[in-house]
């Protein structure tokens, strides 16, 4: 895990920050939040191994579909102690492989990218992938 953890911040230290025509050219950064997410879920537990590998190796064609997508396909936001935490989704398919981009922003604060979620459909349940349930809706 830990050399992974060091691929993430190196391929994070070169991208430092992407631009997306969906936010008219702002900067997307990429920073220790995104790689955070990509090693634990949000309640702190980690995620497995296998799961963490097939992220890290997502993000070249995450940084891809930022800098192409002219809209997010979903937007979202919550409010949690008084600071709104907003998100948005771009989906597509980068070098044969179906994706899902999360941007987040806190506040004001710089958007950051947040996650990338291989290969998923959805149902009246939510966002599943092949092996298991991602998420509700």
């Amino acid at each position: 895990m830990h050399l992974l953890k060091g691929a993430a911040k190196d391929f994070f230290k070169k991208n430092k920050y992407v631009y997306s025509p969906t936010f008219r050219k702002e900067k997307i950064f990429l920073n220790s939040k995104g790689i955070n997410h990509l090693f634990y879920k949000g309640s702190r537990s980690g995620r497995n191994l296998k799961e963490v590998q097939t992220r890290i190796k997502l993000l070249p064609r995450a940084i891809t579909l930022l800098k192409l997508m002219p809209i997010a396909q979903e937007e979202d936001f919550y409010i949690q102690d008084k600071v709104k935490y907003k998100f948005w989704a771009f989906e597509g398919v980068v070098k044969g492989k179906k994706i899902k981009v999360i941007v987040r922003q806190i506040g004001n604060g710089n958007k950051h990218f947040w996650s990338v979620i291989p290969s998923w459909r959805k149902n009246r349940f939510g966002i599943v992938n092949s092996r298991k349930k991602l998420s509700k809706t």
